[in-house]
């Protein structure tokens, strides 16, 4: 399965399987099981590369090699419950070898390079940041698996750049405007439910 291809098809994925039974549905070779996983962690990956400060070009190759590293590793993974855990340890780790390669391959100072080599190798960052983007991604799980009109309210309240006042998101949803609140008190109280135990 082109992994690319399968992640420009489907913006989201809607399963609300757990990891472990699409972990299993994959090992069986079942393609659409590949896709939601791939779906389903595609913005945790690219999440940790902007955060590491990669150009978009370096971030879309440590997602490819990711996607690739989990087709060689995942029969091998142990506990599927710890998957997004897997995830981030090696989106990191990746990172930093494609860092670490671009500065050698633009000169950068060796003392710059060993000092980043050994951040990594001692994971000094990850405890706290590990933690929340676990916490993000249970959000994001959560988010996608709320009713298709929840989420794109959700979505156009909480996950973009501009503020859409009520009247716009009334307009764009074909709703009242005095229904807006209503309805974003419900999706919430959905969401909370659906988070609950979770974080």
């Amino acid at each position: 399965m082109k992994v690319k291809e399968a992640v420009e098809r489907k913006p989201y994925s809607k399963t609300g399987r757990p990891d472990r039974e699409l972990v299993a549905a994959c090992l069986e070779g079942d393609s659409s099981a590949w896709e939601a996983l791939i779906i389903r962690y595609q913005r945790l990956i690219y999440s940790i590369a902007v955060k590491m400060g990669l150009p978009s070009d370096d971030a879309a190759d440590v997602f490819q090699s990711i996607c690739l590293r989990l087709v060689e590793k995942l029969p091998t993974l142990r506990n599927h419950e710890k998957l997004s855990s897997w995830i981030i340890t090696s989106t990191r780790r990746e990172c930093w070898r494609v860092a670490a390669a671009a500065r050698r391959l633009h000169g950068a100072d060796l003392d710059e390079m060993k000092e980043m080599q050994e951040v990594a190798a001692t994971g000094s960052l990850a405890d706290d940041d590990h933690l929340v983007l676990q916490q993000q991604q249970i959000l994001r799980e959560a988010v996608d698996a709320l009713p298709d009109r929840c989420r794109e309210l959700i979505t156009l309240l909480f996950y973009r750049k501009d503020e859409f006042k009520y009247s716009d998101i009334a307009r764009r949803m074909n709703m009242s405007a005095a229904s807006v609140g209503p309805n974003r008190a419900r999706c919430l109280e959905k969401l909370r439910r659906l988070l609950d135990g979770k974080i």
